[in-house]
């Protein structure tokens, strides 16, 4: 257009052509100069900010629409991620399975079944109401199971060793059960344990706690609840030391049978989807649960040809993810130091994410103003919708925030904005990190 009406006005007007030459530059350096603006003006913000330059600070935004980067701050410099990591494992969980996740690989024959479980995570946890693995299981009198060989390790690398007793940190295993934790909740007088199983396992003591309200031995599944500390009600969920035996025996508890490991493998025939995959994320994304996020990690490990995830995450690096730089990815949850990526580089992870999955469904798996880990943050009015959807990611001295943002003007951005060493307070870093996007959705 631009082009057929230059071409006119030369023909009527040779010496406008000096101009018509012009024009198109002047407009791109329009462009540039107010990108140029914003990214000063982004330094400037960050750099005098109370918060922000009194710790390590990045920040990219990327406009959807025109395909850009248009403010940038240490965006290229590598940051801990945290709980920001969980958004390459939505994205590898996305792209391994169809509408629902596998559960088991089996075979079944009258009223025996042969099952290799491929690393579930719903399996009788608590989230989850449909139990398709528990009734395919409750329907069969001998159940035999083929283990997928060598155990993962229980914890990842770098995550830290005396965290064993929180519910943030389960054991990995091949096959979950419970969430590989133990519930101990009081109410009123009366204290229930989930799975009861544990009733045996628990010592109550009424006296003075010496430190946590209920407690278990590092290696051992012997837990102490101290009653007179607390008189109130309370739940514990606590982490449960995994065995293979341990779980023939909570099978056997929970189904009144007895299954065996088989003595040699067998053809197995049918898989069992157990949970609509989006479900599970969510469940995953929106309460940042480090247990799903480790077991999805590792069943996608599986269902891509992997005895173990690390050579499975070199896999994603080079071939799936190849536009992100030299990040240092170890777990699925985000709970190791180790982990490390550039701002710019999330960008990049969502944009791969929406380009291949769409607006719609990534936005809906991810926490919005005032629900999940946003609960408290960038809340809608009731004149406006929701316009953030993003993913936290928080260690002690650590706090992320990664998604898509939609400004005033009704423009599509993704950002990602890292915070790593500061001493303050983390409620400090999140508000200030609220006003500054803020006033990025007013800007545009």
């Amino acid at each position: 257009m631009i082009q057929y009406f230059s071409l006119l006005l030369i023909k009527r007007n040779p010496y406008q052509k000096l101009v018509l030459l012009i024009f198109p530059l002047f407009v791109i350096s329009c462009a540039s100069v107010k990108q140029l603006a914003m990214e000063k003006d982004v330094n400037r913000l960050l750099n005098h900010s109370e918060v922000f330059s009194d710790q390590f600070t990045g920040f990219s935004l990327y406009d959807i629409e025109s395909g850009t980067f248009i403010a940038s701050h240490n965006s290229t410099l590598k940051f801990t991620p945290a709980s920001n990591t969980k958004l390459l494992t939505m994205y590898v969980t996305m792209k391994s399975f169809g509408d629902s996740i596998p559960s088991l690989l089996y075979s079944k024959k009258d009223s025996s079944v042969w099952v290799s479980p491929v690393g579930d995570p719903t399996f009788l946890y608590e989230p989850f109401e449909n139990q398709r693995t528990f009734e395919l299981l409750d329907q069969s009198s001998n159940i035999f199971i083929d283990w997928p060989g060598a155990n993962p390790e229980p914890f990842g690398s770098g995550w830290a060793w005396d965290d064993y007793i929180y519910n943030f940190q389960p054991q990995r295993t091949w096959w979950p059960i419970y969430g590989n934790t133990v519930s101990i909740r009081k109410v009123n007088d009366s204290l229930t344990i989930t799975p009861s199983f544990f009733e045996d396992y628990v010592e109550v003591l009424d006296q003075t706690r010496p430190g946590e309200l209920v407690n278990r031995e590092r290696k051992f599944n012997v837990f102490t609840a101290y009653l007179e500390s607390d008189t109130s009600d309370f739940e514990r969920i606590i982490p449960f030391e995994y065995s293979q035996e341990l779980l023939l025996q909570l099978l056997n508890d929970t189904l009144i049978t007895d299954p065996k490991y088989a003595n040699s493998p067998f053809p197995l025939t049918d898989t069992l989807y157990s949970q609509l995959t989006d479900s599970v994320l969510v469940t995953m994304l929106k309460p940042s649960d480090n247990f799903l996020a480790e077991q999805l990690l590792l069943m996608t490990a599986r269902w891509n040809g992997h005895s173990e995830v690390k050579s499975f995450i070199e896999e994603v690096k080079t071939t799936w993810l190849p536009e992100l730089t030299d990040m240092v990815w170890v777990d699925g949850s985000g709970l190791s130091r180790y982990n490390l990526i550039a701002p710019v580089d999330q960008v990049r992870l969502l944009k791969r994410c929406l380009d291949e999955f769409g607006w719609e469904r990534i936005t809906g798996l991810l926490p919005t103003g005032g629900e999940g880990t946003l609960e408290d943050l960038y809340l809608p009015t009731e004149e406006e919708a929701s316009f953030i959807f993003a993913k936290t990611g928080t260690l002690s001295n650590n706090h992320n925030l990664s998604g898509y943002l939609i400004t005033r003007s009704g423009k599509r951005m993704i950002f990602s904005f890292m915070n790593n060493h500061y001493t303050r307070p983390t409620i400090e870093v999140k508000k200030a990190m609220e006003q500054f996007l803020i006033e990025i959705r007013n800007a545009y």
